[in-house]
């Protein structure tokens, strides 16, 4: 008997991509499986789509922002597994089969993570992959040296869900980042080297609202949860590898190349090269992680 899993996708009018979302989750074949669906009353084509597909268990109704709806699924979830996939992220075939073998309370593994590729609008993969890494809880709170979790790519068994808990509803970014925090100081993170999720780039994500340094500064505000009090030697070592590492240099570099990537897609060459070079000038470091990292990785099978 394989474990049964349970798939959680908040949605708001994204008619345009949930239908991809539900089919990469259908198309897995998985027998032992419930998709739950919790749209914040859309106003789209979302729920005539969703009416396609009677084995969905969906609730419609307001909410106050994602990590209610989450939260809704997580309540609802009755799986030993639970996954939770954005309505504009898809899965890889063989996705849930792979991470229900490898999650095994009894072996000691409760939290799995894939890889996860980026994908355009148009669902076409663009070479680039989400910049994953994981080997311990403090790994994951120093997020200014790029140790990231892949949302899509992540699934848990309920035992965690029930022991930590579910999303910060206080928060509207980096509330994923929240939640793998918490997890990771009581559970540890099984990595898989293989591609299980896609991650949508375009330009109604949540994530695309602002940029990428205040982004992460918004998941620095988070990260400082976890430092520990000023007194002790935790935080202090926080401290001191956030600024070894290039700390507000880092950000402010970033913030250059948010501005230069608007630059370029509205056709302002030379903004863009300014802003490109002053990036570089800031933290040379910081635009090697951003643009020429995750390209290489993108080229690795």
């Amino acid at each position: 008997m394989h474990p049964s899993i349970s798939i959680i996708t908040p949605s708001f009018n994204q008619g345009c991509y949930i239908e991809a979302t539900i089919r990469s989750v259908l198309d897995q074949g998985y027998a032992n499986l419930e998709h739950i669906i919790v749209d914040g009353g859309s106003t789209d084509d979302t729920l005539e789509i969703l009416s396609r597909y009677p084995h969905l268990k969906v609730i419609s109704e307001p909410d106050r922002g994602q990590a209610d709806a989450v939260n809704k699924g997580l309540r609802l979830a009755s799986g030993d597994i639970i996954g939770w996939l954005n309505s504009d992220d898809t899965y890889y075939p063989g996705a849930l089969a792979d991470a229900t073998s490898v999650i095994s309370p009894e072996n000691g593994v409760l939290i799995a993570m894939g890889r996860c590729t980026y994908i355009d609008e148009d669902g076409v993969e663009t070479g680039r992959e989400h910049p994953s890494k994981f080997d311990s809880h403090r790994r994951v709170v120093e997020i200014w040296k790029g140790y990231t979790i892949p949302n899509p790519a992540v699934f848990f068994h309920r035992n965690v869900y029930e022991e930590c808990g579910g999303l910060d509803e206080s928060l509207y970014f980096a509330l994923d980042y929240d939640l793998f925090c918490r997890y990771t100081r009581r559970f540890t993170i099984t990595t898989i080297d293989r591609v299980w999720a896609t991650y949508r780039l375009h330009a109604s994500a949540k994530t695309s609202e602002q940029g990428q340094g205040e982004l992460l500064e918004k998941s620095l505000d988070v990260s400082r949860r976890y430092w520990g009090g000023t007194w002790s030697v935790e935080w202090w070592r926080y401290f001191v590898s956030f600024w070894i590492y290039g700390g507000q240099l880092g950000i402010a570099s970033l913030k250059r190349l948010n501005l230069a990537e608007r630059y370029l897609l509205s056709g302002s060459y030379l903004g863009f090269a300014g802003n490109l070079l002053a990036a570089v000038l800031i933290f040379p470091p910081q635009v090697f992680r951003s643009l020429i990292l995750p390209r290489i990785k993108g080229w690795c099978p």
